[in-house]
């Protein structure tokens, strides 16, 4: 083992061999030369120094690596060992209960069994009776949105000119829409009338309580205008 180990490191030092080429070769004459990395280092360190010869470093390699100088020494084998007793039969089990489960849970005896089904029998009841008890209780009636009273008009906007150069322009107040022949001038009353209104349309129209808005914006062919609103 030793020559072999010294040849192998005589090939190293003559540069023939790369430490990496040689460490699978050290690792086939025994499995505890297998060479990790801090050990190739040191390999390498002892190869450098030229007082030491391949036989001595074979040799301490093997001292540190504890491979003896037989190749893979055979180890002692095992004293034999006695039987080991067999295991002593178990006794047969006793037959077990059948078992019931409700539910995901086990019953436990008649009693158990008799109160299960009551409780789910009479909770299904409660639970049909809560159903229709509920359907059957009136919902309270939800009140109405109040509505928000409309604004009423105030002003009634009177605009007007006749093709024959009649015009009247007024803002009067809608409460007194019942004297309008009252605050209507004559000049105005006949531009209103030449535009094809009268002033009890205007009034029939003014007691319907339209909303704020435009009322009438009218031109015939002969030149007569009119716009009505409210505001």
């Amino acid at each position: 083992m030793k020559d072999k180990i010294r040849r192998i490191l005589d090939l190293i030092r003559a540069g023939r061999l790369t430490l990496d080429d040689a460490a699978p070769l050290l690792a086939a004459l025994h499995t505890r030369l297998a060479l990790q990395i801090t050990d190739r280092e040191l390999l390498a360190a002892l190869l450098n120094r030229e007082e030491l010869t391949t036989d001595q470093i074979a040799e301490q390699l093997m001292l540190l690596r504890g491979v003896p100088d037989a190749p893979n020494a055979a180890q002692s084998p095992r004293p034999p060992q006695p039987p080991r007793p067999p295991y002593p039969p178990q006794p047969p089990q006793p037959p077990r209960r059948p078992q019931v489960v409700i539910g995901g849970q086990r019953v436990r005896g008649l009693e158990d069994l008799v109160e299960r089904f009551a409780e789910r029998f009479t909770g299904g009841i409660d639970e049909m009776v809560d159903r229709i008890t509920q359907q059957a209780v009136p919902h309270e009636p939800v009140p109405p949105e109040p509505h928000m009273p409309r604004a009423s008009a105030r002003i009634l906007r009177i605009e007007i000119e006749s093709g024959g150069g009649d015009e009247y322009s007024a803002n009067l107040p809608v409460s007194l829409a019942a004297h309008l022949p009252k605050l209507i001038p004559p000049h105005g009353v006949r531009a209103l009338e030449a535009a094809g209104l009268s002033i009890e349309a205007l009034q029939l129209i003014i007691e319907a309580d339209p909303p704020p808005g435009p009322l009438i914006d009218s031109e015939d062919s002969s030149g007569n205008e009119i716009r009505i609103s409210l505001k």
